[in-house]
């Protein structure tokens, strides 16, 4: 869908001259005896020392990979909840978090237990239907976090059977604007456990609080099928807040707000079911599965692991059209399926690429030479084959293309990935869909 634009540069770029018809027929014949790789040139447009073609034949195999590894304990989030997605599964996330003592508690001896609420204030993410009713439930954790330990999408601690609160039916916050916050009131045991601590000077140091509470975990309702719903551990006002009060004063409401940690002593589990889905052969680390297994369609998401990895098997066949070989511009252009977005499974705003191993293990970022990979934005233009309106992303592979011709890259494909680990999902069409296919538009000089 950005092609025209490209030729159009490139033609202005070379000086117009006259068709080198011997050099033309060499290169078909060339062409034709590689027919795996199925190169075919378009005319060449020649200036006085070049000539430039244009290559969108080249085969490019396309697979959805898995990768478990992924990180949720580096950053602020929380989330929760549970949601149906008819091609990825059913995808459930559950949250792990200990509370902070927020400074040392001495309640007065005479305070009188009131409650014990848990505070929640969720952002403005929304992932699955966000007009069902959901369920949240707190459980009491059993096995401590550790602090300088990484927890990933795949890790899970034990944690009590038993609800902590009655559940909670709710509606994520898009349905309900002015709602800021979740407040789930907690059981009455724990919430005087905690003033007896307190009153019993035991809970002095952070250490005090997690050898008594070692932390909370939020899960979603055992029949639920909604929105997941994300929160940050650091946002003003989420808090475990036991609330007290004096008998000389019982209108008076004694808060003490036990923070939410942040850092490594929180992580999210996010797990999926894919029985009945075309993704359903999936089950081991960096495994691959070709489109032709999944109807030609490619998927992406940020915190089930899923990436999409493109392989140009004949890009060094290329070399037979001319050893000295200038690769002027590639795009890999991949657009969006049809009705696989909609407005709370909206497309990443931006992928990244990686490139892989023969392992499928993700690698140095694409074009660039810092830690931080190169954004690819999402963005709308005209598809190359309905002539309609469409959204996908265009993924530059000039340098990578110029590195395989030049055998200085071992070919093993290119990984897309979203820039986070929350539940980003997008469908992506596949090099041999009848519409919304995969393209790849490759302009290439020889001297």
């Amino acid at each position: 869908m950005w092609t025209k634009a490209l030729a159009n540069h490139v033609a202005r770029w070379l000086r117009a001259g006259h068709w080198l018809l011997g050099l033309l027929g060499l290169l078909w014949a060339c062409a034709a005896c590689d027919p795996v790789g199925n190169i075919t040139l378009d005319a060449p447009v020649a200036a006085s020392a070049s000539n430039a073609y244009y290559v969108d034949t080249l085969t490019v195999r396309v697979a959805t990979v898995w990768h478990d590894s992924v990180l949720t304990s580096g950053g602020d989030n929380l989330l929760v909840g549970r949601y149906h997605d008819p091609r990825l599964g059913t995808i459930t996330a559950r949250s792990y978090f200990q509370v902070g003592l927020g400074g040392t508690y001495s309640p007065a001896l005479d305070e009188v237990y009131d409650s014990l609420v848990l505070v929640l204030k969720p952002d403005g993410y929304r992932y699955g239907d966000t007009t069902q009713l959901q369920n949240l439930e707190v459980h009491r954790l059993r096995d401590a976090l550790v602090a300088t330990k990484n927890y990933y999408a795949f890790s899970q601690l034990n944690y009590d059977a038993a609800l902590l609160n009655q559940g909670r039916s709710t509606r994520p916050l898009a349905a309900r604007l002015s709602v800021r916050n979740l407040r789930l009131r907690l059981a009455d045991a724990l919430g005087r456990e905690l003033l007896a601590a307190g009153l019993a000077g035991s809970l002095t140091t952070d250490a005090e609080l997690t050898n008594r509470l070692a932390g909370l975990v939020l899960t979603p309702g055992a029949a639920d099928d909604a929105a997941l719903l994300r929160t940050q551990v650091s946002t003003e006002g989420g808090a475990l807040n036991l609330y007290t009060h004096s008998p000389t004063d019982p209108a008076t409401v004694i808060t003490k707000a036990f923070t939410l940690a942040a850092g490594s002593k929180h992580f999210y589990q996010v797990t999926a079911d894919r029985t009945g889905t075309l993704l359903a052969p999936l089950s081991t680390s960096l495994q691959a599965l070709d489109v032709a297994r999944t109807a030609q369609e490619a998927y992406i998401d940020g915190a089930l692991g899923l990436q999409t990895k493109i392989e140009i098997p004949y890009l060094a066949d290329l070399r037979s059209f001319g050893t000295r070989l200038t690769i002027v511009q590639a795009t890999v252009s991949l657009e969006v399926v049809p009705g696989s977005a909609t407005r709370y499974l909206a497309p990443p705003a931006s992928l990244a690429a990686y490139l892989s191993t023969r392992a499928n293990q993700q690698g140095a970022a694409l074009g660039s030479s810092t830690a931080t990979a190169l954004a690819i934005p999402y963005q709308s233009g005209i598809s190359n084959l309905t002539g309609l309106e469409t959204s996908g992303y265009a993924v530059p592979v000039t340098d990578y293309c110029q590195a395989v011709v030049d055998r200085t890259l071992d070919n093993y494909g290119l990984l897309l990935a979203t820039a986070s680990a929350s539940p980003e999902r997008v469908v992506l069409g596949g090099p041999k869909r009848a519409e919304n296919r995969l393209k790849l538009g490759l302009y290439f000089l020889t001297h």
